[in-house]
């Protein structure tokens, strides 16, 4: 995985989609979603293992801002001066990244055995049978995860849909917390489908002047959501090594049981979402909660130590102590499914 890419993730990339025109989330109409069965699922993680995050630099990104800020510096002069920050930037974050990688080495060590990318694709697969009304096919994991090889998979598939689902799992800066996330984005494909979305209905044919060059451009998703987990150790340690000792304890008890944990809450609220009806209300908040950045995040639910979080965004966010019983903890009841009833859910 790059340092860019991992930087980006360390600074919870998917919220810095907020100021982007297309909103982070988008219910799946019930039309396009009947249009678009079945939905094939590409489950993307493009990490082999589980990494460090950590803070990225930006002394570049400064100095770049100040080559174009000298008086008759010139564009090409200035140009390079820009790409010469740049790739310090690169440099040092490549050297971060390494560094993330060998402080959280032994937690890696403890769960060498887990395979994450199969028990991830399993969780995801066996919550998809839950979808009332909406058949899924082909569920299966990608490494490939750059958008012309989404491109590939969405032109070359003969399902009526195809979803992706780009997951990512790491731990915190501190090493307080383990963080796993699940963005999806269902692009209709078949003619009926792209119609009912309102598309060109042949996938190959040239967008229109008002829509994205792209297929796979989000706004072309008639189906957008990101759901987060996040398990946060009680104690309050004076480094980040007390930290580490507690995830790794017991053979990384903590650690295994939180990203199983999580796996289940991704999946299970995936598929809660992906329910929900445009005109459906919103699940009603019990209170605001300060997060990051200063924002404001409704309590949505609470049980068995953990909470479940809606942010301005729609991206919900799941809040628990790792060691507590929260597979079981259930959010408020789903609103009507997004497609009709008359077709069987099934994954395989």
């Amino acid at each position: 995985m790059s340092a860019f890419h991992r930087a980006a993730l360390s600074a919870l990339s998917a919220l810095a989609l907020v100021g982007c025109a297309t909103p982070l989330t988008q219910p799946l109409n019930r039309t396009v979603a009947a249009a678009a069965q079945p939905v094939e699922v590409k489950v993307g993680i493009r990490q082999p293992e589980l990494y460090g995050a950590f803070e990225p630099s930006r002394a570049g990104q400064a100095a770049a801002a100040g080559c174009g800020a000298v008086p008759g510096l010139g564009i090409l002069l200035a140009a390079a001066c820009g790409a010469a920050a740049g790739a310090m930037d690169a440099t040092i974050n490549a050297s971060r990244a390494k560094a993330a990688d060998e402080v959280i080495r032994p937690l890696k060590d403890e769960i060498i055995d887990l395979k994450f990318d199969q028990a991830m694709n399993d969780a995801i697969t066996k919550a998809l049978t839950n979808v009332q009304g909406m058949s899924f096919s082909g569920v299966v994991v990608t490494k490939e995860t750059t958008d012309a090889k989404y491109e590939e998979a969405l032109k070359a598939s003969t399902a009526g849909g195809v979803m992706f689902v780009n997951v990512d799992y790491h731990m915190s800066i501190d090493l307080s917390t383990l963080q796993m996330s699940a963005r999806a984005l269902l692009y209709p494909r078949s003619p009926a489908a792209r119609t009912a979305a309102g598309l060109p209905g042949d996938i190959n044919a040239p967008a229109a002047p008002n829509q994205p060059a792209s297929v796979i451009d989000p706004k072309n998703a008639a189906y957008r959501s990101l759901v987060v987990y996040r398990a946060k150790l009680p104690q309050q340690a004076k480094e980040p090594g007390e930290y580490l000792a507690a995830w790794k304890a017991d053979n990384g008890r903590l650690l295994r049981t939180s990203l199983n944990d999580g796996m289940a809450h991704l999946g299970r609220l995936l598929v809660e979402d992906i329910q929900r009806a445009p005109d459906a209300p919103a699940l009603p908040s019990l209170g605001k909660v300060e997060v990051e950045n200063r924002q404001q995040a409704d309590l949505v639910a609470e049980s068995h130590g953990g909470k479940l979080l809606r942010y301005p965004t729609g991206a919900l966010h799941f809040q628990t102590t790792p060691g507590g019983n929260t597979t079981t903890a259930q959010a408020p009841a789903t609103t009507p499914p997004a497609a009709p009833a008359a077709t069987t859910a099934t994954a395989r």
